[in-house]
């Protein structure tokens, strides 16, 4: 009895295995945008780093806070997902992360 169960339960286990390999993580961060979708064309936004009260943006590799310049753009405003960029008085918005739509709970 105890034999043809341990089968059974290897028979199962055997067959649930593909399935599980369909699930995602849902812990994992979300997945970048393709190459070209990334808001802000040509702003390779990587991080938004906290130090102290000041906000930092790491933009092309370099740390820049708000009030420095990047190719010719003032940063105007680092918050925790987005940084504000003005170029010859054009504001342009470069979210860290487009695709994800954050709402305050509950809604």
């Amino acid at each position: 009895m105890a034999k043809r169960l341990m089968r059974s339960v290897l028979w199962l286990a055997m067959c649930a295995t593909p399935l599980a390999g369909a699930l995602q993580d849902p812990t994992a961060p979300p997945l970048a945008p393709p190459a070209g979708e990334a808001a802000g064309a040509g702003i390779p936004l990587t991080a938004i780093k906290r130090v102290g009260p000041r906000r930092l943006a790491i933009i092309g590799g370099q740390e820049i806070a708000a009030g420095g310049r990047y190719e010719g753009a003032r940063v105007v405003r680092i918050t925790e997902s987005e940084v504000v960029l003005r170029r010859d008085g054009e504001t342009t918005v470069h979210k860290l992360y487009p695709q994800v739509d954050k709402r305050p709970r509950g809604k």
